[in-house]
């Protein structure tokens, strides 16, 4: 197994920082060997089969031409269950881990009965909120049957029941039912102005259309989402988003011209603005 780690390490040394070399390893050896973390120091004498330095000797190979360590394994963790991801969706972000954290965490004890996630994507929310909240109708749209492939797949991979649909929240009319206790979304935030700074593998790879808004509307999907959650949640149900930590304050100021009540920002685990909270009033 030292002929693997050397060819891992070597390879991407100066494409990508120590730490992150590291995780590759882990992730690689893990998934095409078993090994844990002490199996990988315990075991480094192993001799492998000559099939796996081949899959290693691939996996290192587009590495480093940046692409996701997650597309290339198949599939990302996401709060504690594993999900299908590939090209033409997005991959779930600790930050998004967050998000559903603070939703299950504040509505133990509501138990909601109707949720509904706008741009699904991987369905690593809907299938998660599905899965904690046992007698819940979950609901998650997305615009990409690309990324709607992916949510089917991984609601059976996970034994979760979710309802999936095509829909453009830009273009929708809400249908004024007014019955949900939930609706979340993580929808695209990220400026176009942003991308300068962005690491390679989110750039060359990830889908665009799940990233990226103008910098001159980039709370274009707030605005549609807020308009559409006022119609179709019940009066007290609950609005959540994950956004861009440099929105926070512009988040609030369009929620609060629109009507929502009890409107909190929390921040992540770095302390960054990142999840927003809010309430339709009851009538």
């Amino acid at each position: 197994m030292q002929y693997s780690l050397d060819l891992i390490r070597t390879t991407l040394r100066g494409l990508y920082p120590p730490g992150e070399i590291s995780y590759f390893t882990r992730m690689i050896l893990e998934e095409l060997c078993g090994f844990t973390t002490v199996d990988i120091v315990l075991h480094k004498d192993t001799i492998l089969r000559d099939e796996i330095h081949k899959k290693i000797a691939s996996i290192v190979e587009r590495l480093s031409h940046y692409e996701p360590i997650q597309y290339i394994l198949g599939s990302a963790f996401f709060c504690g269950r594993r999900f299908a991801v590939g090209k033409g969706v997005l991959i779930p972000r600790p930050e998004t881990e967050e998000l559903v954290d603070c939703i299950i965490r504040h509505n133990r004890d509501v138990k909601p009965s109707y949720i509904a996630d706008y741009c699904t994507g991987s369905g690593c929310i809907a299938i998660t909120l599905a899965k904690s909240f046992d007698d819940a109708k979950v609901e998650g749209w997305d615009i990409s049957e690309a990324a709607l492939a992916f949510a089917c797949r991984n609601a059976r991979d996970n034994e979760a029941t979710v309802e999936w649909g095509i829909r453009d929240v830009l273009a929708y009319e809400p249908r004024g039912n007014c019955y949900y206790d939930i609706i979340v979304s993580n929808p695209p935030y990220v400026l176009e102005s942003e991308k300068a700074t962005m690491e390679r593998n989110v750039i060359d790879y990830e889908p665009h259309n799940a990233l990226f808004v103008p910098d001159e509307n980039p709370l274009l999907f707030y605005d549609a989402i807020a308009r559409i959650a006022r119609s179709e949640l019940r009066p007290g149900g609950k609005l959540y988003f994950e956004i861009n930590s440099r929105m926070g304050d512009a988040c609030c100021k369009l929620l609060q011209n629109k009507g929502w009540k009890e409107i909190v920002i929390y921040k992540d685990s770095s302390g960054l603005d990142r999840i927003i909270e809010a309430e339709k009033e009851i009538c």
